[in-house]
C-alpha cells in the first residue's frame, strides 16, 4: 500500500517534468527553424527583389551569388543569440563571455568571407557597422534609456546585414562597388527597416524587443506618429535626391524597385499602445 501511495504521488511530478521537457524542446525547435526562415525571407526581399535587379544581374550571376548570400544571412542571425542573451548587460562595460564570443565570431566571419572571395571594402565597412549596431542596441536595452538620435542611428545601422549582402555581390562577381547605387539604396534600406518595425510593433512590445516606433511613442507620446512621419518623409526625400543624379533612362526602374521595398510597409502607422512597463519593470 505504501509503495502504491508513493508511486501515485510521483506520477503528477513526472508528468509535469515530461510536459516541461516537451515545452522546452518545442521552443528550441521553433528557434532552430526561425533562423533559416528569417534568413530566406531577408534574402528574397533584398537580394532577389532589390539588389539583383538594381544591378541588372543575369540569371547565371544570380545563381552564383545565391548560396553564399543565403549562408551569410543565416550566420548573421546567429549573432542575435549573443546579443539577446546579453541584452541586460552593457558589453562595452562588462567584458564578459558574450563580449569575447562576439569578437571571436566576427574574426571567423571575416575569415570565411575572405576565403569565399566575398570580401571588399563595402563588406568590411558593413561588418563594422553591424558591430556598432549590436553595441548600441545592447547599450540601449541594458540601460533602458534612448534619445531621438539613438533611435534614428539604430534604424540607420540595423540594415548593415543586407548592405553586407549587396557588398558581397560586387566581390563575388569581381566588380568594383557601385558607390552611387549604394548611396541611392541607403535611405531605402532605412525606410524598409522602419517599416518592418511598424509591422512588428505590437509583437515587439509584447516581447520586450526594441522597436523604432515604440521608442518614438515613449519619447513623444501622442505626437509619435507625426514625428515618425516627418522622419519617413526626410529619408524618402534623400532617396529622391539621389535618384535625380541617375540617368533619366534608369530613374523609373530604380524608383519602382526602391518604393516597392519600403512604401507598403510605411504607408500606415498603427495607433500607439498605452504606456506599458518593460519586462524588467513588471512585477
Amino acid at each position: 500500500m505504501a509503495t502504491h501511495s508513493i508511486r501515485a504521488k510521483e506520477l503528477p511530478r513526472e508528468r509535469a517534468l515530461a510536459e516541461a521537457a516537451a515545452r522546452t524542446l518545442h521552443r528550441r525547435l521553433q528557434r532552430a527553424l526561425e533562423v533559416p526562415s528569417k534568413a530566406a525571407r531577408i534574402f528574397k526581399d533584398y537580394a532577389v527583389n532589390l539588389y539583383f535587379p538594381a544591378n541588372r544581374m543575369s540569371a547565371l550571376q544570380r545563381l552564383r551569388c545565391t548560396p553564399p548570400l543565403l549562408l551569410v544571412e543565416y550566420l548573421v542571425y546567429r549573432v542575435d543569440s549573443v546579443t539577446e542573451g546579453a541584452k541586460d548587460v552593457d558589453l562595452d562595460v562588462a567584458r564578459n563571455a558574450d563580449y569575447d564570443k562576439l569578437h571571436a565570431y566576427k574574426a571567423r566571419f571575416e575569415s570565411l568571407l575572405r576565403r569565399a572571395h566575398a570580401y571588399n571594402g563595402v563588406v568590411a565597412r558593413e561588418i563594422g557597422n553591424g558591430e556598432r549596431y549590436v553595441r548600441l542596441e545592447n547599450k540601449v536595452t541594458s540601460s533602458r534609456t534612448v534619445d531621438h538620435a539613438d533611435v534614428l542611428r539604430l534604424a540607420e545601422l540595423r540594415p548593415s546585414d543586407v548592405r553586407l549582402l549587396h557588398g558581397m555581390t560586387f566581390a563575388l562577381l569581381g566588380r568594383p562597388a557601385d558607390t552611387a547605387l549604394l548611396k541611392l539604396l541607403w535611405p531605402v534600406e532605412v525606410l524598409a527597416d522602419i517599416g518592418n518595425d511598424l509591422t512588428d510593433y505590437h509583437k515587439d512590445v509584447a516581447g520586450g524587443q526594441f522597436n523604432t516606433y515604440d521608442a518614438f511613442v515613449k519619447l513623444y507620446g501622442p505626437a509619435a506618429p507625426e514625428r515618425l512621419r516627418t522622419e519617413i518623409a526626410r529619408y524618402e526625400q534623400m532617396f529622391l535626391d539621389e535618384l535625380a543624379e541617375f540617368p533619366r533612362a534608369r530613374q523609373a526602374e530604380l524608383r519602382a524597385l526602391g518604393t516597392r521595398r519600403y512604401r507598403p510597409l510605411t504607408a500606415v502607422i498603427p495607433e500607439a499602445l498605452p504606456a506599458h512597463p518593460t519586462p524588467a519593470e513588471r512585477p
